[in-house]
């Protein structure tokens, strides 16, 4: 299936952007409010770059499969960015897929991080510097996280079943993936 094929194939790019990210500071209570404004940052640039090139290629199958998916993340992320008062960082270029297969790759990465984000968002309720705060990007799905992402695996194991459609869509989150740890 092509998600655990995705799960082995990206497991080293996952760990290498949560060591940038220092992410393991969040459960050893050294994580700092500048650890989560890089985040903050990393993932803003990431969506700006992303997310306009992956909505060219999805079709209309894949927008009513699925619609759970919120695909405007952008705006998410750019609210708690303005509620911290932090700054928008410029973006080096708006990233080019090469077709479907390579935007639902680089969709993957985004909503795989919304499984992380979760907890994150648990997490960082926790520190002074950020109990009041919305979390509006790592929190959004809430409680429906696990069914949205149950919807999204099982559409896109449905979806490319071929081996060339499959290392089409790791090629895409490859891509990502480097990108994103490229911004942090």
């Amino acid at each position: 299936m092509l998600s655990d094929y995705l799960k082995e194939k990206t497991a080293v790019y996952h760990k290498e952007i949560e060591d940038k990210l220092e992410s393991n500071k969040l459960f050893n209570s050294t994580f700092t409010d500048k650890n989560y404004y890089k985040m903050l940052q990393v993932n803003h640039i990431f969506l700006k770059s992303y997310e306009d090139s992956i909505k060219e290629f999805l079709n209309e199958k894949d927008l009513e499969n699925l619609a759970l998916t919120k695909l405007n993340k952008l705006s998410l992320i750019q609210q708690d960015i303005n509620e911290l008062g932090l700054e928008e960082l410029n973006v080096p270029k708006q990233f080019e897929l090469q077709n479907r297969a390579e935007a639902i790759g680089a969709l993957y990465v985004i909503e795989g991080s919304m499984l992380g984000g979760n907890v994150i968002a648990k997490t960082l309720k926790k520190y002074p510097f950020l109990e009041n705060k919305g979390f509006n990007y790592f929190g959004h799905y809430g409680e429906n996280l696990g069914q949205i992402w149950k919807t999204f695996i099982g559409y896109i194991n449905q979806e490319f079943t071929t081996e060339e459609e499959q290392q089409q869509v790791f090629e895409g989150a490859k891509k990502a993936y480097e990108d994103l740890i490229s911004f942090a």
